[in-house]
């Protein structure tokens, strides 16, 4: 493991609490402060340069072979895309009396 591998995976699992406390309005200190949207931002900046990073090392042909990074990165993803979607779906909380 050389150190540009911890950066890259750092980078990504950095990004998934940022993206989550975001999506949940959950007070979360990041790069631009402790807002939602600035914590969504952050987490897909983490992940952008991430993704370059890997790129610019390894190459895209490379990243389907390692299936850790991709299992990680489906996660991810999944959570930017879906998100925002199951925090409106579960956040809406009946009350039981």
């Amino acid at each position: 493991m050389s150190f540009i591998d911890f950066v890259i995976g750092a980078l990504f699992m950095n990004a998934m609490p940022h993206l989550v406390f975001g999506l949940t309005n959950t007070h979360f200190l990041g790069m631009f402060g402790y807002s939602a949207k600035g914590n969504i931002l952050y987490g897909i900046i983490q992940f952008v340069i991430g993704l370059l990073l890997y790129t610019y090392t390894y190459g895209y042909e490379t990243l389907l072979d390692n299936g850790f990074l991709v299992g990680g990165l489906t996660i991810l993803v999944s959570y930017f895309l879906l998100g925002k979607f199951m925090v409106q779906l579960y956040g809406k909380r009946k009350k039981v009396e």
